[in-house]
């Protein structure tokens, strides 16, 4: 009775998943449209990192978004580290290689054992069905299915949305991994299969660059000193999607910088901020306070916090909104540079010195604007 019981309840569990999937599935289709995400190969992402122009927090979100499609490896690790990559960008590498996959194997080659390879998944008690949902998956998770049998479904059903940093962070939150988020980046790109058409189809229309690819030339094209290449390439990846981050702190970066429009690059960096990303100053930071050493990095203002990389990685300053008790241009320190200062903590806390790029008080009032709008 017992056995019988068990057998029973298994079944249960089984046409329970699946029904589940057909209820949930529906609740996808208004992100069935959008593109998958191309991984990083070590050339652009090393430019990303030289640039110095996105937050080492943006940089490693897009990293465990789109993946990466080199290993890491003793030489490449140095070539990173000599770009002035933090750890946590490194570390964002190692866990995030996305190789190419294998290619299916042959039905018509020989099997006499009959079994799967043993580097396969078996995928055969996949029920069939439609492609998974978002909410499908994560209630996969949620109810105790370990990651990798998820995977298989994915693997044979395939899904009906692609990744975003919000939708990755809320299946690993439900129990999923690196390696899950992978297939379904995979799975993502690959066409959806449709009905024979009643009438010849059109010739499809060559696909456009993606958000990714513009902002990959963008940075490109700053590094070849062509600021008008790259803002034009950021405009146009602001109109496919103006609800990520990214494209507006390059752009703010890129019209301060190349084509030197402060006003329009005040614009795009609250519009970076305003959508949780980060705006980006060229500053050199002061370690004696008199400027008679010094290093130079990127400055990012964000909501949360105001922080500092330097160009190789070694310096670095974080403080968070309640920490920085005031923001303001130097009356002496570097006064002739636009020299300003944070203070930061209770008390007497702790004065960081930063002189602006261009050495211009405009640009330093720029900054100290921009914090002191968000406290």
């Amino acid at each position: 009775m017992t056995e019988q019981l068990i057998k029973i309840l298994k079944g249960y569990r089984t046409v329970l998943t699946v029904f589940v999937g057909f209820l949930l599935a529906p609740m996808a289709t208004s992100i069935a449209e959008m593109q998958a995400k191309q991984p990083y190969d070590k050339d652009k992402l090393i430019r990303v990192v030289q640039l110095n122009a996105l937050p080492t927090a943006e940089v490693v979100q897009a990293i465990e978004q789109r993946g990466v499609d080199f290993k890491m490896t003793s030489d490449v690790e140095s070539q990173f580290r000599a770009a002035g990559a933090r750890p946590e960008v490194i570390d964002a590498i190692r866990k995030n290689y996305r190789g190419t996959s294998s290619p299916p194997p042959n039905n018509t080659s020989p099997n006499p054992s009959n079994n799967p390879p043993a580097n396969s998944r078996p995928n055969s008690s996949v029920p069939p069905g439609p492609p998974l949902a978002k909410n499908e998956i994560v209630t996969l998770l949620q109810s105790g299915v370990p990651p990798a049998r998820v995977e298989q479904f994915v693997e044979v059903r395939g899904v009906s949305f692609s990744i975003t940093p919000q939708i990755a962070r809320e299946i690993k939150d439900a129990g999923g991994n690196n390696s899950l988020i992978g297939a379904i980046t995979a799975k993502a790109s690959e066409p959806a299969p449709s009905s024979p058409p009643s009438r010849p189809p059109l010739r499809p229309a060559p696909a456009g660059p993606d958000y990714d690819d513009l902002t990959d030339k963008a940075v490109a094209a700053m590094q070849a000193n062509n600021a008008n290449a790259a803002v034009r390439f950021l405009q146009q990846a602001v109109a496919l999607d103006s609800s990520r981050p990214q494209a507006y702190g390059l752009l703010g970066f890129a019209e301060l910088y190349g084509i030197h429009d402060i006003n329009a690059a005040e614009r795009s960096m609250r519009a970076a901020i305003d959508r949780g990303g980060g705006a980006p100053f060229r500053v050199y930071h002061d370690h004696d306070r008199l400027f008679n050493t010094f290093c130079q990095g990127s400055l990012f203002v964000s909501k949360r916090n105001v922080t500092f990389r330097a160009d190789d990685g070694n310096h670095t300053f974080e403080a968070t909104r309640q920490d920085i008790k005031e923001a303001k241009l130097n009356g002496f320190v570097g006064a002739q540079f636009g020299a300003f200062h944070l203070k930061v903590g209770a008390g007497k806390g702790e004065t960081y010195n930063f002189a602006p790029y261009n050495k211009q008080k405009s640009e330093a009032n720029l900054v100290i604007n921009l914090i002191q709008s968000y406290q």
